[in-house]
């Protein structure tokens, strides 16, 4: 009898035993590996935000020979960031006749009002000597205010578009008195951000001049255009070319130089043909309160919906 109980519990526990590994493994066989994600996961990951990295700069040139900040000689569209000050200077050696001497200084004071106005001041000071006889020295003082608005920002595929307008009054009346207006494009390509070649943004634009003095001509227009070539270390190369005007150039201008532009300081060297003189002058120009900063742009594309 004690025999046939104990034969009785173990093939009980047999059974119980048995049926629990078929329940196991029965489960596991559904289960998987990896949890699935349920479906309020999926339209979390949806609706995430999307991080930004920078992924192209605006261009922001040192004080040009026209006055506004932009390549060598002429305006570019990009407007200063809100808030921001800068003070440009710039010495310009042109290429005149033996027995002449000349040194023009430039200056440019600009405020940003807002990141689509830019509200600034620009100032000549143009010292001249001959060597006679009779030896002789003069100097040209040419000031007035300058002004930018952004329309558009370069973004997706459209250009940055800026208009422009700055006036030049001074004693005595020269080619350079009057008032002047431009309207300037700029588009930038992201190239390889860890590269050699950084970026590459084209330029384009065309101002308009109406002279105080009418002899030899009343008004000057010219279009213009330029490539600038980022490179490591904040470094630019830069080369621009104006339109020709028969009236008053003998040359097409040009220019073409390279610039450093840190975050608050900027440097130029330049050579700059005049419209006017046989051979290219030299340009140095220097700045406080520049800064190459980056657009910031969705590093993934948003979701479909």
């Amino acid at each position: 009898m004690l025999l046939f109980d104990a034969a009785c519990n173990i093939i009980t526990r047999t059974r119980i035993f048995l049926i629990l590994l078929g329940v196991l493994a029965t489960n596991s066989s559904f289960a998987g590996p990896e949890p699935s994600p349920s479906s309020k996961d999926l339209v979390s990951e949806s609706i995430a935000p999307i991080a930004e990295v920078p992924t192209a700069r605006t261009s922001r040139g040192l004080i040009t020979f026209e006055g506004p900040s932009g390549m060598f000689i002429n305006p570019t569209s990009a407007t200063l960031p809100e808030g921001t000050f800068i003070l440009n200077y710039c010495l310009l050696v042109p290429t005149v006749p033996e027995g002449v001497g000349v040194v023009g200084h430039w200056v440019l004071l600009s405020y940003g009002v807002r990141d689509w106005l830019e509200l600034g001041f620009i100032g000549n000071l143009i010292d001249v000597s001959l060597d006679g006889p009779p030896a002789r020295e003069d100097s040209v003082i040419i000031a007035g205010p300058m002004a930018r608005i952004r329309l558009l920002r370069d973004r997706e595929w459209w250009p940055e578009l800026s208009v422009g307008a700055y006036a030049k009054f001074g004693t005595p009346t020269n080619l350079a008195n009057g008032k002047n207006a431009f309207i300037a494009v700029s588009k930038t390509f992201p190239i390889a951000e860890n590269g050699f070649l950084k970026t590459v943004t084209l330029q384009s634009g065309f101002r308009e001049a109406w002279l105080d003095d009418e002899a030899p001509v009343s008004n000057i227009s010219r279009a213009y255009g330029g490539v600038e070539v980022q490179l490591p270390w904040h470094f630019y190369a830069i080369g621009e070319i104006s339109q020709r005007d028969d009236r008053v150039d003998s040359h097409i201008p040009w220019a073409a130089g390279f610039q450093w532009r840190g975050k608050w300081f900027g440097c130029t060297i330049a050579a700059l043909q005049f419209g006017g003189e046989d051979a290219p002058g030299f340009y140095f120009g220097v700045g406080g309160g520049m800064g190459a900063e980056p657009v910031r742009t969705s590093s993934n594309p948003p979701p479909d919906r």
